[in-house]
């Protein structure tokens, strides 16, 4: 039996939370990494996120989150030369990148409102994890499909689907304006 693995990595521009994975529930090897931001006032903290804040490679747009995530799979030659996977031959992970305040002297009503931003960020950024982790068989699927010599080609098809996907959320959410509680 010969086994081939194959990885790839997709930057997917997100809105996200602080270090709490609790919105990723049933989604494994989600790391939240974060950025900190400083600020007594809610205007302060929107400025020091402004500076902060990744850029979207896919548009370019500056963005409060951003999530990356890495499907990569193996997949087995049988004794009859047929080239099979299954979904536990896919390995899935997502690193979140995500504003901290670092400032723990913050007024409660200040605290309050960017805690209800953040849950919101995360609430969209999980929409884009938990897409990735639900189409995670299509890669499967799609590997399955293919003969011997297209396997990786195939499964890097499948994975191409699933950042369109993630493109597309974002445009239709405007990087999740339409469910973000906006911090100003």
């Amino acid at each position: 039996m010969q086994i081939a693995l194959a990885v790839s990595t997709l930057l997917v521009p997100l809105v996200a939370l602080e270090g709490s994975t609790a919105a990723f529930e049933g989604v494994p090897h989600v790391r939240i990494e974060e950025y900190a931001v400083s600020g007594r006032s809610v205007a302060a903290i929107r400025r020091s996120i402004d500076a902060a804040r990744p850029t979207d490679p896919n548009d370019g747009t500056r963005v409060d989150g951003l999530s990356r995530w890495n499907i990569s799979w193996r997949w087995r030659r049988d004794a009859t030369g047929r080239c099979s996977a299954t979904l536990d031959d896919i390995v899935f992970s997502a690193v979140v990148t995500v504003p901290r305040l670092a400032n723990t002297d913050v007024p409660a009503r200040v605290r309050e409102r960017f805690d209800r931003f953040r849950a919101t960020l995360l609430a969209h950024e999980d929409g884009h994890v938990r897409y990735a982790w639900d189409h995670r068989g299509d890669v499967a699927d799609a590997l399955n499909a293919a003969g011997c010599d297209r396997i990786n080609e195939a499964g890097m098809a499948a994975l191409r689907k699933i950042g369109e996907h993630d493109v597309a959320y974002d445009k239709a959410t405007r990087h999740g304006a339409d469910i973000i509680t906006p911090l100003r």
